[in-house]
């Protein structure tokens, strides 16, 4: 892992975090829009889009160097509150690659998807998104191809004692971190 990855602070987003998670889907260059959402989306989509992580069952994650996120990635039941299917979807800036902040995040959004009682977490990328592939592939994901698009499942095991404990610490010490960044 990248030194600099120690620039970053890995944590869930809070209610006061949603304009961090706007500013840095407007930041996603074209590129990454597309590998993102599958297709070109404008800034009137993200906008809109971004208001939808505060829903139920969603859970968002993000790398951050003081107040700024650089890299998200969520974690959405498919269905209703409750289902045991959920999709994974990760934005990592241009600038902020390479540097081990995609398996940070797929680290701690397979811990939610384990402490939720959801058996499969869903991706799907254009076939074009080899790093994101990648990233999956180290979690387990089997992928498969059809029409242009990528899609991949990981089974996450059941929720343990020490998973349940590791997202609780991490949300204490994430939710300390970010009234830190808040002031």
């Amino acid at each position: 892992m990248d030194d600099r990855m120690d620039n970053y602070h890995i944590r869930k987003l809070w209610p006061l975090d949603y304009p961090t998670f706007r500013r840095h889907l407007l930041r996603l260059d074209p590129e990454t829009r597309q590998f993102r959402f599958g297709t070109p989306v404008n800034d009137n989509f993200l906008n809109a889009y971004a208001d939808t992580a505060r829903r139920v069952g969603t859970v968002v994650y993000g790398a951050f160097i003081g107040q700024e996120m650089f890299a998200s990635a969520e974690l959405r039941s498919l269905h209703v509150m409750g289902d045991e299917m959920a999709e994974a979807a990760f934005a990592v800036e241009t600038a902020h690659r390479h540097l081990g902040l995609g398996t940070a995040l797929m680290d701690r959004i397979i811990t939610a998807a384990q402490n939720r009682g959801i058996g499969q977490v869903h991706m799907i990328c254009t076939r074009e998104n080899q790093p994101m592939q990648r990233l999956a592939e180290k979690f387990g994901a089997q992928f498969r191809t059809d029409h242009g698009e990528v899609s991949g499942d990981i089974e996450p095991r059941s929720a343990t004692p020490f998973s349940l404990l590791d997202e609780a610490i991490h949300d204490t010490t994430d939710f300390m971190t970010a009234v830190f960044d808040w002031r």
